[in-house]
């Protein structure tokens, strides 16, 4: 979910309302990715392979993206082979678990709403998206730490040289990617991958460029955007 575009200041010590902002934004994104599940349209392409993980396993979304994040973590480790930067990325843990209880936790209160028209599918989706958009932008702007994809990126980026830009798309490709071969041969189908899917993986970074712009000007305008 990280996006290009988004510049921090250097780094300086968090402050409570840094701390704030950073669980905020993983409330905002955790309120996303339920709504990208809701809308029936294919879900946001990082959420799409544990959501097809918790159809298979039976376990709840926020489970999975625990699972599935702690690998990135392990991987992100493997890449970095540096000590002090692992106990940095440590950091990343303990929001990864708010993350994903917000994710149980949103769900649960949604569990009763069912949409089923085509327009009311793709306001969702649409919403969804800015959602998740905006609590990248919180995430950003707090620079306290960041969830376990982005640190990948991150990792693989720095390891490798390769651009961000071309990482991230990688990155999303090889989520959707999976989750499409895995939903196919578990249900012969395509559960959790869909037009949805694609919409919030080109729509994303406008909708960061959009609230980069607000929060920097109306939200917090002593944060860490520069």
């Amino acid at each position: 979910m990280l996006p290009m575009g988004v510049v921090t200041s250097r780094y300086r010590k968090p402050t409570a309302i840094d701390v704030l902002e950073m669980i905020a934004s993983v409330f905002v994104m955790a309120a996303g990715v339920v709504l990208s599940v809701k809308a029936m349209q294919g879900t946001s392409p990082i959420s799409s392979l544990p959501y097809v993980i918790s159809l298979m396993s039976g376990l709840s979304l926020g489970t999975t993206m625990v699972i599935v994040y702690t690998i990135l973590m392990l991987i992100e480790w493997a890449l970095i082979r540096d000590r002090s930067k692992i106990l940095l990325t440590l950091s990343q843990l303990p929001f990864t678990i708010i993350f994903s209880l917000f994710v149980d936790a949103i769900e649960v209160v949604l569990d009763p709403w069912v949409i089923t028209g085509l327009a009311e599918q793709w306001i969702m989706v649409v919403l969804s998206c800015a959602l998740i958009g905006f609590g990248v932008v919180l995430e950003i702007d707090a620079n306290v730490s960041m969830l376990a994809d982005d640190g990948l990126i991150l990792a693989i980026h720095r390891v490798t040289k390769i651009r961000l830009d071309k990482v991230m798309i990688i990155f999303d490709v090889v989520f959707v990617a999976s989750a499409f071969v895995l939903s196919y041969a578990v249900f012969h189908g395509f559960e959790g991958v869909g037009a949805g899917t694609i919409f919030s993986g080109i729509a994303l970074g406008l909708f960061v460029k959009i609230f980069t712009g607000i929060v920097k000007k109306y939200i917090r305008k002593d944060g860490n955007i520069d």
